[in-house]
């Protein structure tokens, strides 16, 4: 039988954490407690579930079957009680507590540093963390309430939360760049590209995969130079006269480089979930009106 009336929140959030870090000395600093009470506060939680929830490998642990089940029900509680502890705190103040955003890691959130900026000139106290996660744990952590926005391209095949609102931020168009100071040629069209050295984000960004697509679908012949994985450096190789790089128009700001348009366009988007959001939260996404 459950023993239900032992529970404790210490031990819970304990586990939580645990969880989190899978590594001992990190869950303890964490908690700021002794390692030595984190095995006994998982030992105690293990002994009311009558479950082994964490397998044990030195300082590391792996979560049960069962711990898995576990730890997803008492994350999200506990990422529950952090958010209503957060909405009470900023109703006696607004200018406190953490905001997180979660981006993926084919994202570059440049163009969302202004608006942020902005947002800290008015609430310097807000604390805003920014994590990197693959697009599919950013959408169960948002279902969790463990960030409250994700910047990433849409998604159509998460089904984990219907309360979840999708806004379009912008249409991030891109180009081919070069420099003139080095390739002494005018492009007119895609066709043009052929045989030329080209700098391409790394593969796994949905705008490499979109322009593969297209050269093929145009029959062109791919001169691959280098693969990178941001434009801040896609844009130092372009200076320094090694290809033609593929850019969002958004990079080009004066008139230093040559461009060719192309047919290739990426949506980007805020997701969150409106009755999780804390006050700070709604004033974060003011900015992104």
């Amino acid at each position: 039988m459950l023993k239900t009336q032992s529970m404790n929140l210490d031990y819970i959030r304990t586990f939580v954490i645990v969880g989190q870090s899978k590594d001992l000395t990190d869950a303890a600093s964490k908690l700021n407690i002794d390692p030595t009470n984190v095995s006994r506060h998982i030992k105690a939680l293990e002994e009311i579930m009558q479950t082994k929830l964490l397998n044990r490998n030195q300082k590391t642990f792996e979560l049960t079957e069962d711990g898995k089940k576990l730890f997803e029900g008492y994350e999200k509680a506990y990422n529950m009680m952090l958010l209503a502890e957060k909405t009470y705190t900023q109703s006696k103040s607004l200018n406190s507590g953490k905001l997180t955003i979660g981006i993926s890691p084919e994202m570059e959130l440049g163009f969302a540093n202004d608006k942020i900026k902005n947002f800290k000139s008015k609430y310097p106290n807000v604390v805003v963390k920014i994590i990197n996660l693959p697009t599919q744990e950013l959408y169960e952590k948002l279902s969790q309430f463990y960030v409250d926005f994700i910047i990433d391209t849409p998604v159509n095949n998460f089904k984990k939360s219907s309360n979840i609102k999708v806004k379009e931020l912008f249409l991030d168009q891109y180009c081919i760049a070069y420099s003139p100071q080095y390739f002494k040629i005018e492009l007119n069209s895609i066709k043009d590209l052929m045989d030329l050295p080209l700098i391409l984000p790394i593969t796994s960004k949905t705008e490499r995969k979109m322009f593969d697509e297209l050269v093929k679908k145009e029959n062109i012949s791919k001169n691959l130079s280098l693969e990178i994985d941001n434009y801040e450096s896609i844009m130092d190789y372009i200076d320094s006269g090694l290809g033609f790089g593929l850019v969002p128009k958004r990079y080009i700001t004066d008139n230093e480089y040559k461009t060719l348009d192309i047919d290739l366009n990426k949506e980007i988007i805020i997701a969150y979930i409106p009755e999780n959001l804390s006050e700070s939260a709604k004033m974060l996404l003011n900015e992104f009106e």
